[in-house]
């Protein structure tokens, strides 16, 4: 990301512009704030819990090519994720920059580190790898999601997998609500998220910084709840219970048939809708 960033402007906030970056391949703010900038952010103002709520569905899916093993979750949040795989005997490490939710994970009695992004790069260079890296509800905050993506292949063992999670912006059904209703995005968010993904965007970025794309997902399209007239943007607590519905039919889902859950967001993702995109990569075999 560079002075050399142009595309088509998406929207105007302060004296920041969301544009479709024709040099990046994904929507981004700029100009972008600095590491520094967002880092002060996320360990002292950000409190918001992490979003992931497929937990079930990153285990079932990465136990199709790796049964067990060592897995790494970058911005572990509280360790929900870590947790299920401990469960099943996987050895896990969490890093998260949050003090809070870094010392709740910790409790759990998991292997938390309590740091930034770039402090994981230097703590752990050439000393750990791991067989998975789950990377939730990252690259949406990080001023240099590529420069991310291209150096955390050394920290993968041979043949390892990497998870890659982020919201689902500007998908089909929050495009038709804003037509519907006649309004800007709601999902812009500054400076908390600085570049805004969709499959499309999503995957030019995996493919331009060296990664296969073997899998994808979504999770719930929680925006069927806006377009059926619930509208959870004005009323926090119908957002609650529009949310703990999801939740009650994914566990019905779950009871009924292992993968349920898993194969119908597969179908989802080549539709391009969803609330969040799911991505299961390797690094490219070089020639």
């Amino acid at each position: 990301m560079s002075t050399e960033c142009t595309g088509k402007l998406i929207l105007e906030r302060a004296d920041r512009r969301l544009i479709d970056c024709k040099k990046c391949g994904y929507m981004h703010i700029f100009p972008m704030y600095t590491e520094e900038e967002l880092e002060h952010f996320y360990e002292n103002v950000y409190s918001e819990s992490t979003p992931s709520y497929i937990w079930y569905e990153k285990f079932h899916n990465i136990q199709r090519w790796k049964p067990q093993g060592t897995v790494l979750d970058i911005g572990c949040w509280e360790g929900a994720q870590l947790e299920i795989f401990k469960e099943h005997g996987w050895k896990c490490t969490g890093i998260e920059l949050n003090k809070k939710a870094a010392a709740t994970a910790t409790t759990r009695g998991l292997e938390v580190h309590q740091l930034s992004i770039q402090e994981f790069f230097k703590k752990f260079r050439g000393a750990r790898r791991w067989d998975v890296i789950n990377v939730a509800y990252i690259l949406e905050h990080i001023p240099k999601p590529a420069d991310f993506l291209k150096k955390i292949g050394a920290f993968l063992k041979k043949g390892g997998f990497i998870i890659v999670e982020v919201p689902n912006e500007f998908s089909p059904f929050q495009i038709a609500y804003l037509k519907e209703h006649s309004m800007s995005p709601y999902w812009i968010k500054l400076p908390d998220h600085v570049n805004y993904f969709n499959k499309r965007g999503l995957e030019n970025l995996m493919k331009s910084t060296g990664w296969k794309k073997i899998h994808g997902h979504t999770s719930f399209p929680m925006e069927m709840f806006l377009l059926m007239g619930d509208n959870y943007l004005k009323d926090n607590k119908l957002g609650r219970r529009s949310f703990r519905k999801v939740v009650e039919m994914e566990r019905i889902l779950r009871l009924y048939k292992t993968g349920l859950v898993s194969r119908m967001y597969s179908a989802l993702y080549h539709c391009g809708i969803g609330r969040s995109l799911v991505i299961y990569a390797q690094k490219k075999k070089m020639r």
